[in-house]
């Protein structure tokens, strides 16, 4: 296990402890802190726990080291196994909705004897849960609209929950000698923001016995992450995993392997307009072959990879991200498909916090890290005045700030830079937290909307448009405010957006924290077309945060992005140029 899926652990058993009658408040803090400080090291978890540098770590006690060893050692925590198993399945199932948190889960619980979502439900409609105490009609309506978005996204998961299980299992099967080749396939390869469901492809040698596929699908549904098995075959077979996630498995002969992994991968929406222009240049294309004339049966068009296919059709290949029916087809037919930007492109991270405001971590901490990760600079944004429940900074500390950072720009001069950056508040008419002169003083500015998700499309528009207009904003970070299965981005038409940020050369982030993954991929393509700057930011608050960009990368792919579009691909001195330059205009 690594270290973010370790912190979770340590969340969960402090969750479940939150949940549990007659935990101590003590006890549930103290697993709060161990998860923070945990994702505050930085490090390899199993070499710092083997070297013994773990103790003396604030946070981390004998007994909560003794976890985090377990977790190395089995993979999984008994404590958080135990409170799992004995806490009533409806707490679990109220956990999932927005804005419910354990004392009020509890208060639900005993006052109220809910034993399903549905119950819950009835109880808000007829103003039950407004009659607690504590509640009322506000936190009653925000219940129902939790409950409303949870049936919208039932079934769904964020993309590194499926991406761990996918990883668990692929690092698994690949001990089995007899297979060949193994990928992961469906939403998941495709890199879709939130996953239904895990496809996995694997093919063995095609002169291979059946008992070969036998032993790979005995040997899957026995893996200790598999809860449930639903279904088992020879060439497939379907399990429920530890989180809830269903994963199909199939299996092929060697040859097949490509057609298989093409189809499983979809869309569905690809699939029908390739197949399109499979039929108009007289092939078939199913999932366990390509075949010339319409007979499905017919001459076999031999593909050793998934280029072949395309190559076939008279098509460049088309990277798994854009596989959406979105003009792909047609780019790859005329040869204009992007060369996608990747991971190793980006030059530095323009959206993270610090123990100034709401981080984890120091500002050398938050710089030394990006430093481990091969990054040329560090903007650090750390919160505004307004942002009180976050520590944001007033005038007087901002100033404070900037002194520490000349003094770490001092030492790291000619390896690293920070950038003194904000994540400045926009308020509810549109302006900044900070005046004009106090904005003038900073290298860049990302404004955010924090407060005020209810005002209506109009206002919201507005707001951001207002915003945009400021000449010393830079940046708009996560600009509709979602959370992914847990809470609907406000109201705001972002065609008007993106317009407005084209018109004033403001840059638009992918905010690539798992949770949010905004701009959504399908504006991200519009942003570019209209000349757009997207940079793709952590929105760290932590060391391990950091780690989040490979999420915005997958969302920036998805929206076609070149290396040239993202803003953080720039080296240091050109992107200290453009923002100078975009300020003296």
């Amino acid at each position: 296990m690594d270290k973010n899926q370790i912190a979770n652990l340590l969340e969960g058993i402090a969750m479940l402890l939150a949940l549990k009658e007659g935990s101590s408040l003590f006890e549930v803090r103290a697993y709060e802190n161990a998860a923070r400080a945990l994702g505050s090291l930085n490090g390899d978890i199993a070499q710092l726990a083997q070297e013994g540098k773990l103790k003396g770590t604030p946070g981390l006690g004998p007994t909560i080291i003794k976890r985090i060893e377990e977790a190395l050692d089995t993979g999984h925590i008994t404590l958080y196994d135990e409170l799992r198993a004995n806490t009533p399945p409806i707490k679990l199932e109220m956990l999932r909705i927005a804005g419910l948190g354990p004392k009020k889960i509890n208060a639900i619980y005993e006052q109220l004897h809910i034993t399903g979502i549905a119950e819950l439900e009835q109880a808000c409609k007829e103003d039950k849960v407004a009659q607690l105490p504590n509640f009322g009609k506000k936190t009653q309506d925000k219940i129902l609209q939790g409950i409303a978005l949870l049936a919208q996204h039932e079934g769904r998961f964020l993309y590194p929950v499926a991406e761990h299980e996918a990883e668990q299992m692929r690092a698994a099967l690949l001990t089995c000698p007899e297979i060949v080749r193994l990928q992961v396939g469906g939403s998941l390869r495709r890199r879709r923001e939130t996953v239904k469901d895990i496809d996995m492809v694997v093919s063995v040698a095609d002169e291979a016995s059946s008992d070969v596929g036998r032993a790979i699908m005995d040997f899957f549904v026995k893996q200790p992450s598999v809860q449930v098995v639903t279904g088992k075959g020879d060439t497939k077979s379907s399990v429920v995993l530890s989180s809830g996630i269903a994963m199909d498995l199939r299996l092929v002969n060697d040859s097949q392997f490509p057609y298989t992994l093409h189809h499983f991968t979809g869309s569905r929406e690809h699939h029908i307009a390739l197949r399109r222009r499979a039929l108009s240049v007289n092939i078939t294309i199913n999932d366990y072959g390509m075949f010339r004339g319409k007979d499905p049966h017919g001459e076999l068009i031999a593909c050793k990879h998934e280029a072949d296919i395309y190559a076939a059709l008279g098509m460049a290949y088309i990277e798994p991200e854009l596989r959406e029916d979105m003009g792909e087809i047609e780019a790859a037919v005329n040869g204009s498909l992007p060369t996608l930007v990747q991971e190793s492109d980006l030059r530095g991270v323009l959206h993270a916090h610090s123990t100034w405001s709401d981080g984890q971590n120091t500002i050398r901490e938050m710089a030394e890290a990006c430093i481990a990760r091969g990054y040329s600079y560090l903007g650090l944004t750390d919160h505004s005045k307004v942002a009180a429940y976050a520590g944001g900074l007033d005038e007087q500390r901002l100033r404070q700030q900037h002194e520490e950072i000349d003094r770490l720009n001092d030492e790291f001069a000619g390896r690293f830079c920070i950038f003194k950056g904000i994540e400045c508040d926009i308020l509810r008419d549109g302006t900044l937290d900070f005046s004009d002169d106090v904005l003038a003083s900073l290298d860049f500015v990302v404004a955010s909307i924090h407060s005020n998700f209810n005002l209506s499309l109009a206002e919201q528009t507005q707001r951001m448009l207002r915003a945009i207009a400021n000449p010393y904003v830079d940046i708009i970070g996560h600009p509709t405010g979602r959370l992914l299965l847990g809470r609907a981005g406000y109201p705001i038409d972002m065609e008007a957006v993106i317009e407005a940020a084209a018109t004033h050369g403001v840059c638009i982030e992918i905010n690539a924290n798992p949770s949010r993954l905004d701009l959504d991929w399908r504006f991200v393509r519009l942003a570019r077309d209209r000349g757009i700057k997207v940079p793709i930011d952590p929105d760290a608050h932590s060391l391990t945060g950091l780690d989040d960009m490979r999420y915005g990368i997958g969302i920036g792919r998805k929206g076609w992005l070149r290396a040239n579009d993202v803003l953080n691909t720039l080296e240091t001195e050109a992107l200290l140029h453009f923002f100078q330059t975009r300020r003296s205009k």
